[in-house]
Formats: C-alpha cells, structure tokens, sequence
C-alpha cells in the first residue's frame, strides 16, 4: 500500500524485547548498524552530487536524539505538534529540514518530494509513535535484530502486522565493541 507511488519503509535496530530506545539514546553503538542505516536511507544519485539523496520521516524526540540537526545530504520532515518547534529549532529558511503537525502532512509533502527528486522510497525512522502511527502506510520494514534484553527500555518497536513477512535475513554479524550479536531483516508486506 505504498503512498502517492512512493514506497514507504520503515528501518529500526531493535532488542529481543523490542526495545529502540532509551534515556531519548539508542541503548547500543554498533558501528555496521549505523553504516547500514545511513547505506539504506541514502541513496546515490547519478552526476548531480548536491542532489537528494534520501527522505526520513521523525519525530521530535528522534530528531532531538540525533543532536537537533538533519541527516547530511537527506530531507528530515520532523513531526512535533509545537507550533512553532521550526522558530524554536533555526529551521524556517532551511531545505533540508521541515517541521510538519501530523504523519499524514510528513507522507504527503515527503511523497511529493520524492517524486520530484526521483526518490522511490520514503524512510520512517522513529520513534516509537511515529512507528506505529506509519505502519498502516509501510510496505516494507528494514530491522536490526540485536540479541540483547533492555529491561529499562523506554520506547519499543510495534509488533508487526501478520502482512508482513521475512524477505531477506543476514547472516548473524558480531560488534567487536559492545560484544554484541546482530542480524539485518527485511520484511515486506503479502498481498
């Protein structure tokens, strides 16, 4: 069901207890999940280098997570019902950065921005709201399974739908640093 012709993914590292966050941190560092990210939400363009590269959805919480400043060479459409979180946060004149009060804004002129940029999919990286408030709109979900509990998790990845189905599994990497096992899924929705 994707929006406007547009795929709309959604990408996440998440625990055995679906734990995506804690403290507004992720609850890990692990280097190949960040590459991995930026490597799925950023796409190349041929010839022209200041050209879109990628599209993500976020909350306000997420965005403030990532130090309050957009992805390079990405568009970051940031949720927050504060109406003036864009005077609050220097995003007024910006083209990389803008401030919507609703997912179905972020979907609509995000959609619409990827068709201008040649972009096929649209990214929804968080958090936990945004997530579940997206799946309904989601064609396809990009996890990272991390093999660790977070018993003091405070923001979790929504069970997916019974729609969606394992399309691709990794084989099961290992983080040197933390010490921790992980896999990349792709899931995509049947039917």
């Amino acid at each position: 069901m994707s929006y406007a012709h547009t795929e709309v993914a959604q990408i996440a590292a998440i625990s055995s207890n679906r734990c995506i966050g804690k403290d507004n941190e992720l609850p890990w560092h692990i280097s190949a999940d960040l590459q991995h990210f930026k490597a799925m939400t950023t796409k190349q363009n041929d010839g022209d280098a200041d050209s879109i590269q990628g599209i993500v959805i976020m909350g306000r919480k997420t965005y403030e997570s990532m130090g309050s400043k957009p992805l390079p060479k990405r568009v970051s459409f940031i949720i927050s019902t504060q109406l003036d979180y864009a005077e609050q946060k220097n995003l007024t004149d910006r083209d990389d950065a803008y401030v919507v009060h609703n997912l179905d804004d972020a979907l609509t002129q995000a959609a619409s921005l990827a068709h201008g940029a040649h972009l096929d999919t649209i990214w929804v990286i968080g958090g936990e709201k945004v997530f579940k408030d997206a799946i309904m709109y989601t064609d396809r979900v990009e996890l990272t399974h991390v093999d660790t509990e977070i018993s003091d998790g405070d923001a979790f990845f929504p069970e997916l739908p019974s729609d969606f189905i394992a399309a691709e599994t990794s084989d099961t990497q290992h983080d040197e640093k933390s010490g921790l096992d992980f896999q990349f899924v792709s899931y995509r929705r049947q039917g």
